[in-house]
């Protein structure tokens, strides 16, 4: 933690990375296991990479994953799963309810500007991740979100865990967090030197900027 401020760094590719993730206070690591993202790390190397980790709770970062991609994922000793799915589909978010339980399940739903969350989906997962919407893509934008909304929803439904993402570095992140009252952020192309690598200055820069 940094202060009172719970942090995960995602889109993490190696030990190193992690270390240094570790080092200025990570409580979690993020591990993307999308292909399509510039920062997809395989399953096969999450194994390999896994007793170099430091001893942080590993989060799994999917979109609509199947079945059998949840069991995979389990089987590599992943503590949490991040779901992304369409808001629409909830299929995929009960899907991921009865695979790993809402404990430790975090539901990023790709919530359109006008959309809100159906009552339904909030009993599937105790941690709610908002990212920056863009039709295109889930999430890895690097642009900034909805901050009203964010925090709207916290006020709301103060019983979950709320994770802010989307386009936080150190120039905005506290910003972000006053603007906000985030008690977890998600932070990743915002402390890169390229994508899937991060870069030390920056992840300084980001304490800094939080502990200020």
């Amino acid at each position: 933690m940094i202060g009172e401020l719970r942090l995960k760094v995602c889109g993490l590719t190696t030990a190193e990375d992690a270390a240094a993730a570790a080092g200025i206070g990570a409580d979690y690591l993020g591990f993307i296991l999308y292909p399509k993202s510039p920062r997809h790390l395989p399953l096969a190397r999450f194994g390999e990479l896994r007793p170099r980790l430091p001893a942080r709770p590993t989060v799994a970062v999917m979109v609509a994953p199947s079945e059998a991609e949840l069991a995979a994922a389990q089987a590599a000793g992943f503590d949490f799963f991040q779901v992304h799915f369409p808001v629409t589909d909830l299929a995929a978010a009960r899907r991921a309810h009865a695979a790993v339980g809402a404990a430790r399940l975090w539901l990023a739903p790709k919530l359109p500007p006008e959309a809100e969350l159906a009552p339904e989906l909030l009993a599937l997962a105790d941690t709610w991740l908002l990212d920056t919407y863009r039709a295109e893509s889930f999430g890895g934008t690097g642009h900034t979100g909805d901050w009203a909304k964010f925090r709207r929803l916290r006020e709301a439904h103060p019983a979950k865990t709320w994770v802010l993402a989307g386009g936080l570095a150190p120039d905005n992140v506290a910003a972000a967090v006053a603007a906000t009252g985030a008690g977890t952020i998600d932070v990743n192309s915002g402390v890169e030197s390229a994508p899937g690598r991060k870069d030390p200055a920056k992840l300084a820069a980001l304490r800094a900027a939080l502990a200020a």
